[in-house]
């Protein structure tokens, strides 16, 4: 192995100037570029920061502002007893309330209600858009004012439409039964204190809002000013708009549960796009509908999602019901709500309220006025904490605590059928869920709906529903209904019309919509990320940008208090990519003109890079030269750069070393080649020099081919590879002979092993020889006078043996064909017998015991075989097929599919049998013993196949192995035809079988003459089992006797008339 000592450098070589000036460029750019993203984005979060902080201050100071401005205007007007004059306003009052509101169009209304009911409003028309159109106000309308007063049927409502200088344009009026007195505001209203209500639904303008109030001092009035949320709404919506768009950011007023106050995002759930059609209804009810003013309806605060309110906009699952009932009768409704459940059944038993619901049929209940049909039945549950044993009979809660919602219409029934059961009364279905999660109580009962979507609003963890439950001996129904007053029989036979009339799809959708978990309607009135919640009770991070994932999207989120007890937040939801768009903007923009600069000074740069890549790529041509071993071609490439041209020089140099390394290595691989096929000619006498001689005969007749300039023109050696592989084909074309048992190819005997076995046969004959002897001296004692008689006998049996012994080692030989007559006469012969005396189970080697255990098991006579070998001496016949003869194959014959062999293997490996094996009609081999001949054929496939030849001697494996093929497909191993034979594979075939009928040194068979040789390869011309064309070019070629002079013996070499084997 050659040892390369690198000269010192003289000179290095450097990076050219255009990868350096790329190089520096590229790594300057990325850096400033990388630094301007992050410094940009500090930036931008800091301003986001800033501006939020910014945001939440001004929003807490407007929301305080408005707070105090309307508590502050309450109680200055609260002030000033002279606004009334008994039961009622002073005429300065008008004129005074619309100063007030100009002054601010936060307010939406300034009021006064009275203790006998009465009311006088003013409205700011233009406080909001949705004013004019919920009461019929035109544009020329500035003021709105409102007053109720009258006794029971006469009592009134009536709207008074004023422009700016409070001139009336029109008025009209309506029956009403809204009584002042008994509302929230009037009713906590307090002298020289200010009461401010949570948000509700305003009665006039049907919309969410809220009071304050304060009471007149000498009167019993009580003067309150409203506020919509909707501006609190718009003002959330501006805050949202002003500061990275309104696209993608959320901000959310909210209490410390999670209670949403107000929002930008405006009305999060629409009713249910549910279309109906208008029932048929009978003229009286029609007239009865027109007459009905819109009924007064029940709306909870927090029995969602059956019924509840948002910002005091009614929601729920019997909310949208009723609007159902609406479109399909023309009732309508205004929803009254901001009160607790026993607060509105007072108000329904005190008929402030013209319908009740949902309620659940009870004998309470059902004193207080008439139900509806069934409009839905929902199935109790009890909760409990979680790995709490089933629960699945109300009877089980014996003496433990139960939680069930203040004022339920069930308590009653509960307490007098379970009087062991402590209940626990809770304001909310969320108080009820965080008593049980916290282990407050033992259990809560409810309607499971109820449950389910409470615990997902205020995501509480830690509660196991029981369902299915038995309340024996309790009869509690579980369905809900309307409820109007005893007198309204006629308003609820339309109702019911109404409740027949919905379809199951239409019920379908609503359910689908309010009752099926993770929807975004499930989300109602609460915010809607628990990682609000979660940082409202995280004070170090409140007033600061907090990274967060908020729906699989990476988010900032701002949250601080707006009030000094911390009950109340802001918080903003703002995209990530939203606050870092300008710097992913500016970076990408100086990616850009990084990159155009660097495209306008890349054609400079490739000139100067010129004197290196130039010669690099000639090197890369010289380069593939040597790849594809074109070591002579290879050229010296000049270059100024030192080192280059030293790589040139060195590059000619190891062309030279490696062809010279090649041609070495070529040397010593056919050295191997050779001494391979010299060792399988030494293997067996049988097979001579056959390996030598087809590689010299198969080169001498391709080497004509390729000559050739007629039949054979096409054809030719494109390299000196492509020679080399038939070359090495042709001597590796019985490789396979070195795995085949040496006893087969030498078989020179039918009855030849490991050794002929005739000598066994005679042996026998012997045997019997003697017993005949033996057997004429016994008669001979026993009867003298029959001396001649018996000696007559003996010679008779003698020479018959002799006979017999004679015919059976003559078929032994093989020399002639057995027919069947001499196949009978054999087994004549097999069927004398002769006495065994010796147990032939000894003396065994350990492969023969183990074998004839295997003949034993499969034959499954094992132990009557120990007995009969015992019983001596045993009757056997002369020649015989036993079972132990039989070898069988240790793994079934199955070869690749990308082999190609098509060679059908006999049922087993070796028969042994005597008469199988004397009955052999043509020479000495079984069909086992073909087969294994046959084998060394793909033992070459095998064995070459594994070989990792180079590209140029991909076919050496394919040209070894095709010699024993015919041009009609009867050949083996893969039975391939003439379109599928190349030339060179035809003439191994010839070489191969010329060969073998000429060779003189096979011990088995005389040499024949060089004219029978001949005239066997011609009829194997004829019947296709080998090129005709080729044949005739191998005796017109002269190469037969070139051959012939060569490697046959003189006695072998006659006369021989090409002419009558050439075709016309």
């Amino acid at each position: 192995m050659l040892k390369f000592i690198p000269k010192l450098a003289q000179h290095t070589i450097r990076f050219t100037v255009v990868s350096i000036f790329i190089l520096a460029t590229v790594v300057t750019a990325v850096i400033a570029i990388s630094l301007q993203y992050h410094f940009s984005k500090n930036m931008a979060t800091e301003s986001a920061s800033q501006l939020f902080s910014l945001s939440s201050q001004k929003t807490q100071e407007h929301l305080q502002s408005l707070d105090q401005r309307a508590k502050n205007i309450t109680r200055m007007f609260a002030k000033f007893g002279d606004l009334v004059e008994g039961n009622k306003v002073s005429n300065s009052v008008g004129p005074v309330f619309s100063e007030v509101l100009k002054s601010s169009s936060d307010f939406y209304a300034v009021y006064i209600g009275f203790g006998n009911g009465d009311l006088y409003e003013l409205i700011n028309l233009d406080a909001s858009p949705l004013i004019r159109a919920q009461v019929d106000a035109s544009v020329s309308d500035r003021w709105l004012i409102i007053e109720v007063n009258g006794e029971a049927s006469n009592r009134k409502r009536v709207f008074s439409y004023l422009n700016e200088d409070f001139t009336v344009r029109i008025a009209r009026e309506e029956y009403s039964d809204y009584d002042a007195s008994v509302r929230l505001w009037y009713l906590n209203a307090k002298m020289g204190e200010v009461y401010k209500t949570a948000p509700y639904m305003f009665q006039n303008l049907q919309a969410p809002g809220q009071t304050y109030s304060a009471k007149i001092p000498g009167s019993d009035a009580v003067l309150a000013v409203d506020i919509a949320l909707s501006s609190v709404d718009q003002y959330l919506t501006n805050q949202g708009a002003a500061q990275h768009g309104n696209r993608d950011k959320e901000v959310y007023l909210f209490q410390k549960s999670g209670e949403i106050i107000s929002s930008n995002q405006g009305n999060i759930t629409k009713t249910a796009d549910i279309k109906v059609n208008k029932i048929a209804l009978s003229d009286k009810q029609k007239q009865l509908i027109a007459n009905t003013p819109p009924l007064k309806v029940s709306n909870e605060t927090d029995w969602a999602p059956m019924d509840f309110s948002v910002s005091g906009q009614p929601r729920g699952y019997s909310i949208e019901m009723l609007s159902l009932v609406s479109q399909m009768t023309g009732l309508t409704f205004e929803y009254t709500n901001g009160f607790t459940w026993l607060e509105l059944v007072k108000e329904f038993e005190s008929k402030s309220l013209d319908l009740l619901q949902p309620v659940f049929k009870t004998e309470e209940n059902n004193q207080r006025g008439i139900f509806s049909k069934t409009f839905i039945n929902l199935p109790f549950t009890i909760i409990t904490q979680k790995n709490v044993d089933k629960i699945s009979k109300l009877s089980q809660l014996q003496g433990k605590d139960l939680a069930i919602t203040q004022g339920w219409s069930n308590t009653k029934t509960l307490k007098q059928h379970f009087p062991t059961i402590n209940i626990i009364e809770y304001p909310s279905s969320k108080a009820m869920l965080t008593a049980v999660a916290q282990g407050e109580v033992f259990a809560g009962f409810d309607n499971e709906v109820i449950f389910r979507y409470t615990q997902q609003q205020f995501f509480i963890k830690n509660i196991q529903y029981h369902s299915d439950i038995n309340f024996y001996p309790a009869d509690l129904k579980n369905s809900l209904h309307f409820m109007l007053h005893e007198s309204q029989t006629e308003l609820m036979a339309i109702i019911n019309l109404a409740i027949d009339n919905i379809s199951e799809k239409q019920k379908n959708s609503l359910k689908a919509k309010w009752f099926t978990q993770n929807k975004k309607n499930t989300k109602q009135g609460v915010v809607p990320y628990v990682e609000l919640i979660a940082l409202a009770d995280n004070a170090p991070l409140h007033g600061k940008l907090v990274p967060l994932v908020i729906n699989d999207i990476e988010s900032f989120i701002y949250l601080t208090p707006i009030n000094l007890s911390e009950t109340e937040f802001l918080a903003i939801i703002v995209p990530r990519e939203t606050i870092w768009a300008p710097s992913a903007a500016k970076v990408k923009l100086s990616i850009i003109i990084t990159t155009i600069c660097l495209l306008l000074v890349l054609p400079v740069s490739w000139i100067f890079s010129s004197p290196i890549v130039k010669p690099i790529k000639l090197l890369a041509l010289e380069n593939e030269k040597i790849k594809n071993r074109k070591y002579e071609e290879v050229d010296l490439v000049k270059s100024n750069i030192k080192e280059i041209d030293d790589l040139a020089s060195s590059l000619v140099e190891m062309s030279v070393a490696i062809k010279d390394h090649e041609l070495k290595q070529q040397e010593l691989m056919d050295s191997f080649i050779q001494l391979i096929a010299q060792t399988i000619d030494d293997k067996s006498a049988y097979t001579g020099g056959h390996c030598n001689r087809v590689p010299e005969l198969g080169l001498m007749l391709v080497n004509e081919v390729v000559k050739d300039n007629s039949t054979f023109k096409d054809f030719s050696f494109k390299s000196n590879d492509e020679y080399r592989e038939f070359k090495i084909s042709a001597w590796l074309h019985d490789c396979g002979k070195i795995i085949t048992p040496e006893h087969i190819v030498d078989k020179g005997s039918k009855l030849e092993s490991i050794y002929n076995r005739i000598h066994e046969v005679r042996m026998r004959f012997e045997v019997l020889w003697r017993d005949a002897e033996v057997n004429y001296y016994q008669a001979l004692i026993e009867k003298p006078e029959q001396q001649k008689k018996l000696g007559q006998l003996l010679t008779e049996q003698q020479r018959q043996l002799t006979q017999d012994f004679a015919f059976v080692a003559n078929a032994n030989v093989g020399g002639e064909f057995m027919a069947e007559d001499k196949v009978e006469q054999l087994h004549l012969i097999a069927q004398q017998t002769w006495q065994r005396h010796f147990d032939d189970t000894l003396g065994l080697s350990p492969v023969e015991e183990l074998h004839l255990a295997k003949q034993n098991e499969q034959q499954g006579d094992q132990q009557q075989t120990d007995v009969q070998s015992k019983i001596l001496p045993v009757t056997e016949q002369l020649l015989t097929d036993k079972a132990e003869h039989i070898i069988k194959r240790d793994n079934p014959v199955d070869f690749d599919e990308k082999l190609a062999i098509k060679m059908s293997a006999p049922e087993h490996q070796a028969n042994l049998g005597e008469l199988y094996n004397l009955s052999v009609s043509r020479g000495t081999l079984t069909a086992e013993d073909r087969y294994i001949i046959n084998e060394h054929i793909i033992g070459t496939i095998k064995m070459l196949e594994q070989l990792p030849f180079p590209p140029e001697l991909a076919n050496v494996p394919r040209f070894a192995s095709t010699h024993h093929e015919t041009l009609i497909g009867t050949g083996y191993p893969r039975q391939l035809t003439a379109e599928e034979l190349t030339v060179p594979e035809r003439v191994l075939v010839i070489a191969d079988i010329f060969e073998a009928l000429t060779a003189a040194d096979r011990p088995y068979k005389k040499a024949k003459p060089l004219s029978v040789s001949i005239n066997i390869l011609h009829k194997f011309a004829l019947d296709q089992h080998i090129d005709i064309d080729l044949f005739e070019l191998f005796l017109t070629s002269g190469i037969y006797l070139t051959y012939a002079n060569k490697y046959m013996r003189s006695e072998q070499i006659d006369e021989v008339d090409i002419t009558k084997y050439l075709r016309v």
